[in-house]
């Protein structure tokens, strides 16, 4: 059976003051470490938490850039599309007011080179029918004046035929 002797007791006083004194210098330490410990794994936590925050502010106005940045980007696009397409207007306006002048001035031309050959053909014919007559006159008729005479004569003649 059990006997409840002095060694019993003194037993039971051992443990207790052992509990005490262990209690005392390690389990206070130990605890404030725990508690410490548990501080710092909450700041973490909070911290951790801040930083997805702002992590997730940051991504908000990355894809709000993007978005205008994009928008942007079309813009510049839809801009240049039409500078594009006007200045290709432009050209071709140009081109056909160049090509119209061009024409103008070929008509014109054309129109100076066929006056010059009427001219020189009336001199020509004048210098023919000069010649003729004075065969048939037999006289000379070849002086300046009768020469011009019978150039406006034929000039005379394409005016009124033409």
């Amino acid at each position: 059976m059990l006997s409840f002797g002095v060694t019993f007791f003194i037993t039971i006083i051992n443990i207790s003051i052992l509990y005490f004194v262990l209690k005392r210098l390690l389990w206070k330490p130990m605890k404030k470490f725990m508690e410490t410990r548990a501080a710092k794994v909450r700041e973490e936590l909070d911290g951790a938490a801040t930083a997805r925050g702002v992590a997730e502010e940051l991504k908000r106005r990355y894809e709000t850039l993007l978005a205008e940045a994009e928008r942007e980007a079309e813009a510049l696009v839809k801009e240049a599309e039409d500078r594009g397409k006007a200045e290709y207007k432009a050209i071709v306006a140009r081109a056909e007011a160049d090509s119209v002048e061009i024409r103008h001035r070929a008509e014109e031309r054309a129109e100076f080179e066929v006056r010059r050959a009427h001219d020189e053909l009336s001199s020509e014919v004048a210098g023919l029918a000069m010649a003729a007559a004075s065969r048939v006159a037999g006289r000379s008729l070849g002086s300046a004046d009768d020469l011009s005479e019978a150039e406006a004569f034929i000039r005379g003649l394409q005016v009124n035929r033409g």
